[in-house]
């Protein structure tokens, strides 16, 4: 019996640390590729941590508002060194006395959605340390015929350089996006006003199985 117990200690110990190995190595190949610029595993990293955020339940101390914002942040553009994200924001309402108050503003939430995802994005994706990213919030609008439409009121540009500096947690989201490259207007009345956004650098994102294709070729013939 002490033979079997030991074969079996020591059977789940080799499986256990084949695992973790295994585990090891694809990271470390991960962390290679991005280290190469290879732009199709920096998407694939950002497209897991995405969905991994929209399967996630609101963070202690997050409005739900602004969580559903995070969870609507898609990938659009990548570089060797950057991202490109938009997301959505409409507001937060509640109600009181019976009836539906607007408790923040689009512009509101936008800010709070950038400011958080800007630090998701530096600091909570597994295997990547990109050198900037860039967040653009949408809010929908209608037009006089009723048709809405979604379109841009805040757009900013985050450096590691300067992200690295912050106190994230003693900070407003008005004032973080305020130590960034950060654009947004309002008008009279507080409300936010479209702008107009800055090109768009990078390529967009590939479908994983696109990408896998064709780097299984690169893999079976590294040399060539």
């Amino acid at each position: 019996m002490i033979l079997l117990g030991m074969l079996i200690v020591g059977a789940i110990f080799l499986v256990v640390g084949w695992a973790v190995t295994t585990e090891m190595l694809q990271h470390r190949a991960w962390r290679r590729r991005v280290a190469s610029g290879d732009t199709d595993i920096i998407a694939a990293l950002i497209e897991e941590a995405l969905a991994t955020w929209r399967r996630a339940r609101p963070p202690r101390g997050i409005p739900p508002g602004t969580w559903a914002g995070i969870q609507s942040a898609q990938l659009i553009a990548v570089e060797p060194d950057s991202a490109t994200l938009t997301a959505s924001a409409e507001g937060e309402f509640r109600t009181e006395g019976g009836q539906r108050v607007q408790v923040a503003s689009p512009l509101d939430d936008a800010i709070a959605i950038a400011a958080k995802l800007l630090d998701m994005m530096l600091y909570d994706v597994p295997n990547l340390r990109l050198g900037t990213v860039r967040v653009d919030v949408y809010t929908t609008f209608a037009s006089p015929d009723g048709t809405l439409t979604q379109r841009p009121i805040l757009t900013v540009t985050a450096d590691r350089a300067v992200a690295e500096g912050l106190a994230w947690d003693a900070l407003t989201p008005a004032e973080l996006l305020g130590r960034f490259d950060a654009h947004y207007i309002r008008d009279p009345a507080g409300r936010a006003i479209p702008i107009e956004l800055p090109p768009v650098a990078g390529v967009p994102p590939r479908p994983a199985a696109e990408a896998a294709a064709e780097a299984a070729p690169r893999a079976e013939h590294p040399t060539e």
